[in-house]
Protein backbone atom coordinates (compact mmCIF):
# COMPACT_ATOMS: atom_id res chain seq x y z
CA UNK A 1 0.00 0.00 0.00
CA UNK A 2 1.80 3.37 -0.93
CA UNK A 3 2.16 6.26 1.63
CA UNK A 4 0.01 9.09 1.40
CA UNK A 5 1.07 12.21 0.74
CA UNK A 6 1.76 14.71 3.36
CA UNK A 7 -0.83 17.37 3.36
CA UNK A 8 -0.32 20.76 4.72
CA UNK A 9 -3.44 22.57 6.58
CA UNK A 10 -3.68 26.48 8.46
CA UNK A 11 -3.84 25.83 12.12
CA UNK A 12 -6.37 28.05 12.48
CA UNK A 13 -8.65 25.67 10.48
CA UNK A 14 -7.76 22.87 12.38
CA UNK A 15 -7.87 24.48 15.79
CA UNK A 16 -10.31 27.49 16.42
CA UNK A 17 -8.27 29.05 19.02
CA UNK A 18 -5.34 29.39 16.65
CA UNK A 19 -7.42 31.50 13.58
CA UNK A 20 -5.62 34.93 14.92
CA UNK A 21 -1.93 33.05 13.74
CA UNK A 22 -2.67 32.62 9.58
CA UNK A 23 0.85 32.35 9.39
CA UNK A 24 1.07 28.91 11.30
CA UNK A 25 0.74 25.79 9.56
CA UNK A 26 0.19 21.84 10.54
CA UNK A 27 2.25 18.81 7.93
CA UNK A 28 -0.64 16.06 8.33
CA UNK A 29 0.29 12.17 7.46
CA UNK A 30 -3.52 10.89 7.04
CA UNK A 31 -4.50 12.63 10.14
CA UNK A 32 -1.02 12.09 12.32
CA UNK A 33 0.00 16.03 12.55
CA UNK A 34 3.51 15.31 12.00
CA UNK A 35 4.80 18.87 12.40
CA UNK A 36 4.39 22.70 12.01
CA UNK A 37 5.92 25.56 10.47
CA UNK A 38 5.18 28.74 11.90
CA UNK A 39 6.47 32.42 10.94
CA UNK A 40 8.19 34.41 13.86
CA UNK A 41 7.17 37.84 14.25
CA UNK A 42 9.04 38.84 17.01
CA UNK A 43 12.37 37.95 19.04
CA UNK A 44 15.60 37.29 17.74
CA UNK A 45 14.64 35.03 14.82
CA UNK A 46 11.71 37.67 13.87
CA UNK A 47 11.36 37.33 9.84
CA UNK A 48 11.52 33.70 10.25
CA UNK A 49 10.11 30.53 9.79
CA UNK A 50 10.16 28.40 12.48
CA UNK A 51 10.01 24.12 11.20
CA UNK A 52 9.50 21.48 14.13
CA UNK A 53 8.54 17.92 14.24
CA UNK A 54 5.99 16.90 16.69
CA UNK A 55 6.18 12.69 16.84
CA UNK A 56 8.17 10.78 19.06
CA UNK A 57 9.06 7.44 19.24
CA UNK A 58 10.33 5.11 21.96
CA UNK A 59 13.49 3.01 21.20
CA UNK A 60 17.03 4.47 19.71
CA UNK A 61 17.35 8.10 20.08
CA UNK A 62 16.42 10.13 16.82
CA UNK A 63 20.05 11.53 15.48
CA UNK A 64 18.45 14.48 13.36
CA UNK A 65 17.52 18.05 14.44
CA UNK A 66 13.49 18.04 14.87
CA UNK A 67 13.16 21.81 15.07
CA UNK A 68 15.41 25.10 13.80
CA UNK A 69 14.53 28.50 11.71
CA UNK A 70 14.54 28.78 7.85
CA UNK A 71 14.64 32.44 5.98
CA UNK A 72 11.22 31.32 4.14
CA UNK A 73 8.27 28.73 4.70
CA UNK A 74 9.21 26.97 1.11
CA UNK A 75 12.88 25.88 3.19
CA UNK A 76 11.06 25.49 6.50
CA UNK A 77 8.45 23.04 5.08
CA UNK A 78 11.14 21.06 3.31
CA UNK A 79 13.50 20.65 6.25
CA UNK A 80 10.37 19.60 8.12
CA UNK A 81 9.83 16.92 5.02
CA UNK A 82 13.63 15.87 5.23
CA UNK A 83 13.20 15.38 8.99
CA UNK A 84 10.00 12.88 8.68
CA UNK A 85 11.80 11.12 5.93
CA UNK A 86 14.40 10.21 7.99
CA UNK A 87 12.52 9.46 11.11
CA UNK A 88 10.01 7.02 8.89
CA UNK A 89 13.55 5.33 7.90
CA UNK A 90 15.31 5.49 11.42
CA UNK A 91 11.95 3.85 12.94
CA UNK A 92 11.13 1.58 9.97
CA UNK A 93 8.13 3.23 9.20
CA UNK A 94 8.66 2.68 5.79
CA UNK A 95 6.55 0.69 3.68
Amino acid sequence: MPHPAVTWVRAGDRYPDLKGEPDSFIALDGETEIGIVKFIPTGIDAGSWLWSMLLTHPGPAFKWPTSGTMPTRREAARELLECWQAFRKWFGLEA
